[in-house]
């Protein structure tokens, strides 16, 4: 018995099972797929370019990835506009405290905001700030058992009652039962600590023997806790409040363990008392936390601009750039020896990757936007000891390969540059607005913002609202836009006027654009959603993949029909002939009758 083939063997849509070439002998399910294959060429040509596409999108969605990496590198190296100073990196701070003995980090520390002026302060300290604590006299009793049956020391029973406790924060009353325990009233006393400032806590003595103590959340004489007996004398028999001699109780200042100090200290031979270790309100800028005392002793403290946060935001930014750099580089490599892009040269020709390349380099290579009356001694990259590096050689490792066009760092220039001329550097990269009047101060500017000497002009009536603002720039007049006392340019700086109700003030305003401040837009120009160069061109790589696809599928399905409809052909042909073979060895069988019969 001859074997079974079930290559041949095909299955309809119809679920019925045909021997494909059973009669012709001719494997027509083989036939239809070469000839369905053929006509699905398309198909796989559009198939290739979604592939293509593909490696191209997972490219652009890395470039746009290092592009906002670079972006956020230079987020506090572009000028940004703010009170406090928190998104310029050159107004960086650092603190230094200093005393005779070495123990100053002991005594005392500060830091310092963006917003703190340089400068040297001498603090000396005779008090520091504590939190007001009173104890009850030792009660026998243990923490858990029914204090209204306890004694004192002096044998007197402390009973049953409600008493007030509180701060300058508020105050609370505690009913003490029959049955309640000293651990039952300080649970009561801290279940209600949020309005009352008061914490308690029990403590232990000895077996058969405890006692209370109550303590203010908060430092200072201003925080110092208030009691009072309001029906039995349960504080008074615990020994927390006595007898005035005016017909009324008191504090036991016997059983005060802290009586709550105010922080008492000098700076620069100025006496301070704040009721807080804890203090931000002294110096603008500075926050200061007091730790001990020790009266005589001068603690220095140095403000001074934290160089080392500018260089390392500097040094970030040079890695950002490099990234995307030397990216772009590898994904349009082009071997200068056969002149032949490279397997992974996905983006070469791309024309946004080009444009992103080109503006980047324009930028790191150009001189700062400024007015003809400003002047600067630093005017590009390299007179801080950054550099671009030249194009690499032929067959240059794969460390160097990508590496044209780069950044590269001097240190030891760098370092000198920020030692020396900090403001120049920061001006290098910033965007800087200089005013001739305090009572206008930029809050804000955008990537249209130029350089510019603006003359503004603003009006305040008496009750203080502003009622005419104009500026000039370039010789042209114009009216700024009004909203509170915050004034606009058409050019999009603002500005916030402070100036004296009922009058006019001028102010001339002098702007620059740093390298800084130009690569910031330029990058907010390339990654914005609806119509950033980066984001469109993933769009429109995305969109005709979406295109693509959809083709291929119309072709699929119509390759589908075409297959049914010829197998169903060579089945019918199929059929034609096994029923010509049955007539035929119908034929046979007759005419091999007849024979015999003769």
């Amino acid at each position: 018995m001859s074997g079974v083939n079930l290559n041949n063997v095909y299955v309809g849509d119809n679920g019925r099972i045909q021997f494909s070439g059973l009669s012709s002998n001719i494997d027509f399910v083989d036939v239809v797929d070469q000839m369905m294959k053929a006509r699905r060429i398309p198909a796989d040509n559009l198939q290739k370019r979604i592939d293509s596409n593909d490696e191209k999108l997972t490219s652009l969605r890395e470039l746009q990835d290092l592009v906002k990496d670079l972006q956020s590198s230079i987020s506090n190296l572009y000028g940004a506009a703010s009170f406090d100073k928190s998104k310029n990196t050159f107004a960086s701070k650092q603190v230094f405290t200093s005393s005779a003995d070495g123990n100053a980090a002991n005594l005392m520390s500060v830091s310092a905001n963006n917003n703190a002026a340089t400068g040297s302060y001498k603090f000396e300290i005779s008090q520091i700030a504590s939190k007001h604590k009173i104890g009850a006299e030792t009660v026998n009793v243990n923490p858990d058992d029914d204090l209204s049956t306890a004694t004192n020391g002096s044998g007197t029973a402390i009973g049953t009652g409600t008493f007030t406790v509180g701060t300058a924060k508020g105050s609370i009353q505690i009913e003490v039962t029959g049955t309640d325990s000293l651990k039952d009233i300080r649970d009561k006393i801290n279940s209600t600590t949020s309005t009352s400032g008061v914490q308690a806590s029990v403590v232990k003595v000895a077996d058969g023997q405890s006692t209370i103590i109550l303590t203010s959340t908060e430092e200072g004489s201003t925080n110092r806790i208030s009691l009072s007996d309001d029906t039995g004398n349960v504080l008074q028999n615990l020994g927390i409040l006595v007898d005035d001699g005016a017909g009324g109780t008191q504090l036991n200042a016997a059983q005060e363990i802290d009586p709550g100090n105010d922080a008492q200290f000098t700076m620069d031979g100025v006496s301070i008392t704040r009721s807080s270790n804890d203090i931000d309100d002294l110096v603008d800028g500075l926050s200061i936390s007091l730790y001990d005392a020790e009266p005589g002793m001068k603690i220095n403290v140095e403000v001074e601009q934290d160089l080392s946060a500018a260089k390392n935001a500097i040094i970030g930014f040079v890695d950002a750039y490099n990234a995307v750099k030397s990216y772009i580089n590898e994904k349009t490599y082009v071997d200068p020896q056969t002149n032949e892009a490279a397997e992974g040269s996905v983006l070469l020709g791309n024309s946004a990757v080009k444009s992103i390349e080109t503006s980047l380099q324009q930028i790191v290579g150009s001189t700062p936007f400024r007015s003809t009356s400003q002047s600067s001694d630093l005017s590009v990259l390299a007179q801080i000891g950054i550099s671009l590096t030249s194009a690499t050689p032929a067959g240059g490792s794969d460390d160097t390969r990508y590496s044209a066009g780069t950044l590269e760092i001097d240190e030891t220039k760098l370092n000198d540059m920020l030692i020396n001329n900090a403001d120049e550097v920061a001006e290098l990269f910033n965007f800087n607005a200089v005013s001739d009047n305090p009572s206008f101060n930029m809050t804000g500017f955008t990537g249209n913002t130029g350089a510019g000497s603006y003359q503004f002009s603003v009006t305040k009536d008496a009750s203080g609202t502003i009622t005419s603002a104009t500026y000039t720039l370039n010789g042209e007049t114009k009216d700024a836009t009004i909203s509170g006392n915050s004034i606009s340019t058409a050019d999009g700086l603002r500005l916030f006027y402070s100036g004296a109700d009922g009058a006019t003030e001028t102010a001339t305003i002098n702007t620059s654009v740093g390298l800084g401040a130009r690569l910031q837009f330029a990058m907010q120009d390339m990654l914005n959603s609806e119509n950033g160069s980066l984001p469109q061109e993933i769009d429109a790589v995305e969109t005709q993949n979406t295109s693509y696809q959809e083709k291929i599928d119309r072709i699929d399905a119509r390759i589908a029909s075409e297959r049914e409809v010829s197998l169903n052909k060579f089945i019918n042909l199929e059929k034609a002939l096994a029923q010509i073979k049955t007539v035929q060895n119908s034929l046979d069988e007759l005419m091999a009758a007849g024979k015999s019969d003769n």
